[in-house]
């Protein structure tokens, strides 16, 4: 099962921070994961929020401030909020990296594709998944087949639907994980990632515990989200 390191090593270390994302790498991640916003100059930035509140005791949203005012800031923790560009520079030396699209309108669509152009060459392209929650979106990127996509499907009946649209990877919440979704979106050449905890476990986003890995195995995922990388590891180290 691969690891995907959700927000970076955020059990350890500010979320979508260039540490998260070292870490995440260091501690035998296979891909990381970051948030992606717009600003209000129309640049990407790493974001999970739809405002600045828990990270940064600020009202504001992350697309009425501009990219200056947004890179500077940082919080007590550590928090900071990084451009589109550092996290794909991993894509561009080799590694892994999912991006969770927050914002799927088209001007957003076309600044995160544009980015990907700048900033990663063509033969480390597929290094990327862009993570889509609605059809439209994987519709945009799978006209250039250079990227992977992933569907953040709602619900566990919608995985089809994301598949024939061109999502080669399926996104599940762990409460929806069964062993038979698993394997119908399987026989259709899907991977499946499930994000672990969530709504419907006893654990927050991201968050799991050995009984957990064990169940999401034995259902045959192919890849889990979760916070603390080593941990995790660790886990599944031990069901093989």
């Amino acid at each position: 099962m691969k690891i995907i390191a959700h927000r970076g090593d955020s059990a350890s270390h500010p979320e979508n921070t260039p540490r998260s994302w070292a870490a995440a790498y260091a501690n035998g991640a296979y891909a990381i994961e970051a948030d992606i916003r717009m600003s209000k100059d129309g640049s990407c930035i790493c974001a999970h929020d739809p405002d600045l509140a828990r990270l940064f005791g600020r009202p504001e949203r992350p697309e009425n401030l501009t990219r200056e005012v947004l890179l500077a800031l940082e919080s007590e923790t550590g928090a900071r909020i990084a451009p589109l560009e550092e996290v794909l520079c991993h894509a561009a030396e080799g590694r892994a990296v999912l991006l969770d699209i927050k914002d799927e309108s088209l001007p957003a669509l076309e600044a995160i594709g544009n980015a990907i152009v700048a900033t990663v060459p063509p033969a480390a392209r597929r290094r990327i998944v862009a993570g889509c929650h609605t059809l439209e979106a994987v519709t945009f990127f799978s006209g250039g087949g250079e990227v992977q996509i992933l569907g953040f499907i709602p619900d566990g009946e919608k995985g089809e639907a994301f598949n024939a649209a061109g999502a080669g990877i399926i996104r599940l919440w762990e409460r929806d994980v069964t062993a038979a979704r698993v394997s119908r979106l399987q026989a259709l050449g899907a991977e499946v990632w499930a994000t672990a905890g969530g709504v419907g476990t006893i654990h927050d986003t991201g968050d799991t515990a050995a009984d957990n890995l064990s169940a999401m195995a034995a259902a045959g995922i192919d890849g889990v989200l979760a916070n603390d990388v080593a941990m995790t590891k660790i886990i599944l180290e031990t069901l093989r």
